[in-house]
């Protein structure tokens, strides 16, 4: 039997971005278990529901439920996503992950808690997050349980903290959904569900003979990871009444898990690339 649990503060999705299951059996022989999940810019940006630019204005800890939590207050510069901020908003950072640590102290102590640990793979570190600092911010979208101040927010992901001058990146993410088309400008990067990204990276143009079929091609480059390939995608139009077009499909390999069907679907030489992703089991 598998069972799903809840923070004693009613708290069901645990602000802490941590997706885990709790094992309803004796814990007889058996451990915790922790997959650590890491999360790249672009799945950051997309699986957020706030990204805010801001300045570190103190770092301090507060005691909620019992527990000593600790907390990076900023003031809002800039919302890149999501709701827009207040004048003078300010907000007070916490990393879920130690709350849930503190409201599932008994099933962890216990060795009946399988995770999944998301953390930013690229974070600023933490000594450097001093007052006066300019930092991105990445945040659920959830109001904060009872006993948090109202102003209150859960990272993301643990860690999920960026360089200021990423901030017109943001802009690029756009979310993407298995077998969906989805329409990329030059620099635009797809991101899809398991974290996959697909960027596009220019256009050519192959310049036909008398009479010969035409073709443009994108290329793109995928990753996953740390492993990343191009990939070139051509559009044919060869002469006839009416032409005769063929869209390009490329199979994109990981060294290991699952391969994906890439199909180039549209396109406007030199402005934008249409596409879709379909995913094979591994």
């Amino acid at each position: 039997m598998i069972a799903t649990r809840r923070s004693r503060t009613g708290y069901g999705r645990f602000a802490a971005a941590i997706v885990y299951v709790a094992l309803a059996l004796p814990a007889v022989g058996r451990a915790n278990s922790v997959a650590v999940q890491s999360i790249r810019f672009g799945q950051a940006v997309t699986m957020s529901a706030r990204v805010v630019k801001g300045t570190v204005k103190a770092r301090a800890q507060t005691k909620i439920d019992g527990a000593t939590l600790h907390y990076v207050e900023l003031a809002v510069d800039a919302v890149l996503k999501g709701p827009p901020a207040q004048a003078g908003e300010r907000i007070r950072v916490f990393d879920g992950a130690e709350w849930f640590r503190h409201t599932h102290a008994a099933a962890i102590k216990g060795g009946v808690v399988s995770s999944a640990d998301p953390r930013y793979a690229a974070p600023v570190p933490d000594a450097q997050l001093k007052p006066g600092t300019p930092v991105i911010v990445f945040l659920r979208g959830e109001a904060p349980p009872p006993g948090f101040p109202p102003d209150a927010v859960f990272l993301s992901s643990s860690g999920a903290f960026e360089r200021p001058e990423r901030a017109a990146d943001v802009a690029h993410m756009k979310t993407a959904a298995f077998g969906d088309p989805i329409t990329l400008a030059m620099g635009d990067v797809a991101v899809l569900p398991d974290g996959l990204e697909l960027e596009v990276k220019g256009h050519t143009h192959k310049r036909p003979m008398a009479g010969g079929p035409q073709k443009e091609m994108a290329e793109l480059e995928v990753r996953s990871g740390t492993h990343s390939e191009r990939v070139v995608l051509g559009h044919l139009i060869e002469p006839g009444k009416p032409p005769k077009e063929t869209w390009q499909q490329r199979t994109f390999h990981l060294p290991s898990g699952p391969q994906y069907d890439l199909v180039l679907v549209g396109m406007k030489q030199g402005a934008e690339t249409t596409l879709r992703v379909l995913r094979r089991a591994p």
